[in-house]
């Protein structure tokens, strides 16, 4: 009786039929940037640089980033300048502060695109002594609120006498009353108008000049009777003890 010989043959590896997906990445915020504005990325970047970034003496990835998702979140061209970075004032030796700033068109577009705009209006007072108007009140309407929203700028608190405060003074209180209710209103932060970020970096100057004032005033209290000079580290602390000893003697 013949035994049947069983060859034990190994199996073919089977075909998957499911093809492996690739793997998708979003596009960055440049890219984005790039594809909507229709242009090259040699392009878009030669005139982001020219327009947006060109108040700049340094700026980082970061910088560009955070201009260009600033840009997509409100709606604006940053090559147009509607939006754009531009440095204040900081301390000698420290790195200025980077701000981003919306022109007056650039508020214009973010007002009327909004989805419950509902309408603005401007109501200026009776001209005061000087002619010009007391305030300046804006008041936009939204269509999901009852009550509108109002801010009302007064001349003597804007005014600063400079540039086209002198020249359109009643322009320029309009669109900063305009500016300050479209940010009470829609709830925007983290950008500023024009004269804004003048009035900014004006401040930080000043602060920081103090700060500078005060310091140079401190260096020179305890000084060394001998050579006239402020005190080291080591001398300070023993100037400390003495004044501590004396006052317990």
């Amino acid at each position: 009786m013949s035994r049947n010989k069983f060859i034990h043959h190994p199996e073919k590896p089977r075909k998957s039929t499911h093809h492996q997906k690739p793997v998708l990445t979003a596009p960055s915020i440049v890219d984005r940037s790039v594809q909507r504005s229709g242009l090259s990325y040699d392009s878009f970047v030669r005139l982001i640089i020219q327009s947006a970034l060109s108040r700049l003496s340094i700026w980082t990835q970061a910088d560009l980033d955070r201009l260009l998702l600033m840009a997509e979140r409100l709606g604006l061209d940053p090559l147009n300048n509607e939006i754009y970075a531009t440095e204040v004032a900081a301390e000698s030796g420290k790195k200025s502060r980077i701000v981003y700033v919306v022109g007056v068109d650039g508020w214009s577009k973010i007002i009327n695109s909004h989805p419950q705009f509902d309408g603005m209006k401007f109501v200026e007072s009776a001209p005061g002594d000087d002619e010009l108007p007391l305030y300046i009140e804006c008041t936009i309407y939204r269509k999901d609120r009852k009550v509108a929203t109002s801010i009302r700028e007064y001349m003597y608190e804007a005014h600063t006498s400079q540039g086209a405060w002198l020249t359109h003074p009643r322009r320029m209180l309009r669109h900063k009353a305009m500016v300050q209710c479209a940010r009470t209103c829609f709830g925007l932060g983290g950008v500023y108008e024009p004269d804004e970020a003048e009035r900014v970096s004006t401040a930080l100057l000043s602060e920081a000049k103090g700060r500078s004032y005060v310091a140079r005033a401190s260096i020179t209290g305890p000084m060394s009777k001998a050579t006239g000079k402020p005190l080291g580290m080591g001398q300070l602390k023993g100037w400390l003890n003495q004044g501590q000893a004396a006052g317990h003697s």
